[in-house]
């Protein structure tokens, strides 16, 4: 459940990748899950968008550093609608060590919300009854509030849900701790328990406890014959910017759009619906009332220019400032120094239908995981992607990689060789000076190139669980090959 989707903390496994702290989620999302601009810490797995499980080292979310790569051209993913929080990303335009780079986290400037009217209010209202909040609680936690909040629905009157599986991914961080509960419109709370799931396609279906509720059977959403056309009229229903089961409009703007990002799915539909975290899993409706996808992520591209909104903009942002306040809640944007961004903004949904063979394989209880190595992400002081042009001491060893930071006992990662993160101590005339970092560094899988965390995962996405690769890695100075069997994420980091 939680980043990347876009953003919240990870564990990496190759598929390991954000969210989350979810990432922000509950109440945004990424707390994304996936959903707040989420930071995974030290190590999440590239594959995924969890740090963990892709045992790549995971990389969903982890926390911006100022020595991360920047500059213009810079695309944001927010895995948006993770319930924990939302997972940023961005990219390096050039070899240039990028100046500093400044992240916030907030709503409001995201697109106008677009209240349904008419006939599509009449639809909202028709379908809201048959919708859910998906709620992570863990035990024992001092809020007492849901550690991640995402969206799903009723698609049979037996208490079947579908919901995007990033949302009930439990096996990252402190969510496999925790226990998945959905709550209706009436009120009424249920148990969940997963059935089937696809990692790739994002798609997961749980069957509700309805005697928990004191019920029968639910009202259901019925799913599309027919695919969309570009232009149509669409109405999301989700739990985001603090809302509970509300509706969002929107068109199509594009159909079988592939992601930006390994670990996100690819096939999606592009939508204009101003989604935020929180809104993951939930159903996207056409003017018949039939459900034509299920919200999986937001995507935002940055471009220079003056941010929505926003007037010109100090170079820093000092602690307290007003403008970094929880009341203030902007959304998440990056600033560089004497720079401005403006970005372009989109939703995406998983598409679905009554003929789906995907759905019909998920109800029948068909799981189909994603390969990781079995590590989390990243290590502290050079984060989860090692660049050696950013360091003149090429602290980690000539070449750029993925760095491993804590390897999961057991784990193919384990097993191959592989060594968590440290930090050595660093001496002068008998007085502790400073910690350096020691870690191993992936820096190439079967021959292909692994500089960054998404290269990483684009190669192991197209493996399979229980095939045998070779990685290289970098051990400061030493160059290793070492043969690893992968593992599917849930079997590695699951509970």
């Amino acid at each position: 459940m939680l980043d990347k989707r876009a953003e919240g903390p990870t564990e990496a496994a190759v598929d390991a990748a954000p969210p989350r702290a979810l990432p922000g989620a509950t109440g945004e999302r990424e707390g994304d899950l996936r959903a707040d601009v989420t930071g995974v810490p030290e190590g999440a797995g590239v594959a995924g968008s969890d740090s963990e499980g892709t045992g790549i080292g995971g990389a969903a979310a982890l926390p911006v550093s100022a020595r991360r790569r920047a500059l213009f051209g810079l695309r944001l993913l927010l895995l948006a609608l993770l319930f924990v929080g939302a997972l940023l990303l961005y990219r390096s335009a050039g070899p240039t060590p990028p100046a500093p780079l400044f992240v916030q986290r907030g709503l409001s400037a995201l697109p106008e919300v677009e209240r349904p009217e008419g006939e599509l209010l009449r639809v909202f209202e028709a379908a809201r009854p048959a919708t859910l909040q998906i709620e992570l609680r863990v035990p024992g936690h001092p809020s007492g509030s849901p550690q991640g909040i995402g969206t799903g629905f009723f698609i049979s009157p037996d208490g079947e849900v579908l919901t995007a599986y990033h949302v009930v991914d439990t096996t990252l961080g402190f969510a496999r701790r925790g226990a998945l509960e959905a709550v209706g419109p009436d009120g009424a709370r249920y148990g969940l328990e997963l059935v089937g799931f696809d990692a790739y396609r994002d798609l997961a279906v749980l069957q509700a406890d309805l005697q928990s509720a004191g019920v029968t059977e639910v009202p259901s959403l019925p799913l599309a014959r027919r695919a969309l056309e570009v232009g149509s009229e669409i109405v999301a229903i989700g739990n985001s910017r603090g809302e509970f089961l509300a509706g969002r409009v929107g068109r199509v703007r594009r159909l079988d759009v592939r992601a930006a990002r390994a670990d996100f799915a690819d096939g999606t539909s592009e939508l204009t619906a101003s989604l935020a975290p929180g809104d993951s899993g939930g159903p996207v409706l056409n003017r018949d009332g039939e459900v034509v996808g299920v919200v999986s992520y937001i995507a935002i591209t940055a471009q220079p220019g003056r941010p929505p909104g926003l007037d010109t903009l100090p170079d820093a942002l000092p602690e307290g400032h007003p403008e970094i306040t929880p009341e203030r809640n902007r959304f998440p944007f990056l600033r560089l120094p004497q720079r401005e961004l403006t970005s372009t903004f989109a939703s995406y949904a998983v598409p679905v239908s009554a003929e789906s063979d995907v759905l019909a394989g998920l109800r029948e209880g068909v799981q189909r995981d994603v390969p990781v190595i079995g590590f989390t992400l990243g290590v502290q002081g050079v984060g989860q992607s090692y660049d050696p042009r950013l360091f003149p001491d090429r602290v980690l060893g000539p070449r750029p990689g993925v760095v491993v930071g804590q390897v999961a006992p057991g784990s193919p990662a384990e097993r191959a060789g592989l060594r968590s993160a440290r930090q050595e101590e660093v001496y002068r005339d008998g007085a502790l000076q400073a910690l350096r970092p020691v870690a191993d560094v992936i820096v190439s899988v079967d021959g292909e190139s692994t500089p960054t965390y998404d290269a990483l995962t684009s190669v192991i996405r197209r493996r399979a669980i229980g095939q045998t690769v070779e990685l290289e890695v970098q051990r400061g100075e030493e160059r290793l090959l070492l043969p690893l069997e992968l593992g599917a994420r849930r079997a590695v980091f699951g509970r």
